[in-house]
């Protein structure tokens, strides 16, 4: 299975786990009242989906020239609706899924050369792909898309307006994408997950890279990852003076 799934593949992930949310709703007897239910959200999806699926250059020309990003917002916020009910519902399992898709539709988006308005889902569905994964190949794919949703996230997130949460998606995306990077042993992606980290968190830079030194120097890194690592650990220290 692709590490990165496509529209139509994440389209039946999406039926697949909204059966168990589903089912898990129906028999919950929660009292709803005014809210959006999860029957309400899965359909609005399964419209979604028949847009998402079709190749956006056979999309109705008068439409906004935005409208790919307008549907992926949407998309990516009712998922994200849908992976709360999950969570509060038991389903770890579907949250998880449900937020991966987020990063199909994230691609989809970059793709696109759309922005990103709604980041938590797909930075955790993003982590929680990093997070299963080892090899170098699969983390180099993650880390570039990684970077691809900073410049697309960048225009709504890169003022840092909630700079006093440590679990701010901005910072959380930034963080694991130079992670992701070094463990990937990309230099090239390393060099520009740094300078945005440097640039986007400089309170957070030299902690990183003095602990970041301390990892590829105990581990099995090449040396050319470990001179990524000293230099941008040497030039985040000398910024402190």
């Amino acid at each position: 299975m692709a590490l990165i799934l496509d529209i139509s593949a994440a389209q039946k992930r999406f039926e697949q786990y909204t059966q168990t949310v589903l089912a898990a709703f129906a028999s919950s007897g929660i009292a709803t009242g005014e809210q959006i239910t999860p029957p309400m959200i899965v359909d609005a999806l399964k419209q979604l989906f028949t847009v998402l699926i079709n190749d956006v250059s056979g999309w109705d020309p008068s439409l906004p020239e935005d409208e790919p990003e307008r549907i992926a917002d949407l998309s990516i916020g009712l998922l994200m609706d849908l992976s709360t009910w999950a969570d509060r519902l038991g389903e770890k399992q579907a949250k998880m899924a449900l937020e991966m898709i987020t990063v199909s539709i994230a691609a989809w988006v970059c793709a696109q050369h759309g922005a990103i308005h709604t980041l938590e889902p797909v930075v955790n569905g993003l982590a929680v792909l990093a997070n299963s994964h080892n090899e170098t190949e699969e983390l180099k794919t993650l880390a570039q898309l990684m970077g691809e949703v900073v410049t697309a996230a960048s225009a709504d997130y890169a003022a840092d307006l909630d700079s006093a949460d440590p679990q701010r998606p901005w910072r959380i995306l930034l963080l694991n994408w130079g992670i992701t990077a070094t463990r990937a042993q990309d230099t090239a992606e390393m060099r520009k997950a740094f300078a945005a980290l440097t640039h986007h968190l400089p309170a957070d830079a030299n902690t990183f890279f003095q602990e970041g030194l301390q990892q590829v120097n105990r581990g099995d890194y090449p040396e050319a990852v470990k001179t990524v690592m000293a230099e941008a650990a040497q030039n985040a220290g000398h910024s402190l003076h």
